[in-house]
């Protein structure tokens, strides 16, 4: 418990201190090669992980630092003061019980692929460091972590056009990931309902998630009001 609490402050560390400057692309996460005095130095949660004898004890270890580096990828270009500022306005939120690095470390770990911390940190660095909508990127890690990486990757590649009003029948995949509503009937136009003919329209939390993880510019999303959702 000592040492998961310890790498919970240490992982809180590293997002208020530290430059992430040493943060490579994705491809160029290598785990034996980076580890050395400086990289344990400059980034206090993988040092507590791999501990005195800086090496990586087990598979386990290497895969849940390798997905606690990819978190750090996105947030390359955001200052340690803009961090430790989203992370103080979080922690004092009077809805919000505990410290923000315990939450992100239980995040991360629920990631089942490093793909995933990369998603959940660009949400991250969107929802809870630009904008302070932490509880909106609490319920998208929920979804995020509900689905398997190719579903999310479903859902990201469907066309702008389509995305947020599907067939029922098409939503299946993510049925109670809190992606898409309820189905409901077009209206119909002889009088006549058409069981067949059901939609799902997606979410605010679906609506963000989509519009974030594709990189689609913040003056180019034009619906939903996130203060509807706060």
């Amino acid at each position: 418990m000592n040492n998961q609490l310890s790498l919970s402050e240490s992982m809180q560390q590293t997002l208020e201190v530290s430059n992430l400057e040493f943060v490579g692309d994705f491809g160029e996460i290598a785990i034996d090669s980076i580890i050395n005095e400086a990289f344990l130095r400059d980034v206090p949660f993988i040092g507590t992980l791999v501990g005195a004898g800086k090496c990586i004890k087990n598979l386990y270890d290497a895969h849940f630092a390798k997905k606690l580096i990819a978190f750090l990828i996105p947030l390359k270009d955001t200052t340690p003061e803009e961090r430790a500022k989203a992370i103080s306005k979080w922690e004092k939120d009077e809805n919000y019980r505990g410290r923000v690095g315990d939450t992100l470390i239980g995040m991360i770990s629920r990631c089942d692929d490093a793909v995933k911390s990369v998603w959940l940190s660009k949400l991250f660095k969107e929802l809870a460091l630009k904008h302070n909508y932490s509880r909106l990127f609490m319920r998208a890690e929920k979804i995020l972590s509900s689905l398997s990486v190719m579903d999310v990757q479903a859902f990201l590649n469907q066309s702008r056009n389509v995305y947020s009003y599907i067939r029922a029948r098409d939503v299946e995949p993510y049925v109670g990931s809190g992606l898409y509503n309820n189905p409901k009937f077009r209206k119909p136009i002889d009088g006549n309902l058409d069981f067949d003919d059901q939609y799902c329209e997606v979410t605010e939390v679906g609506y963000w998630i989509y519009n974030v993880l594709n990189d689609i510019p913040a003056d180019e999303i034009k619906s939903y009001d996130l203060l509807s959702v706060e």
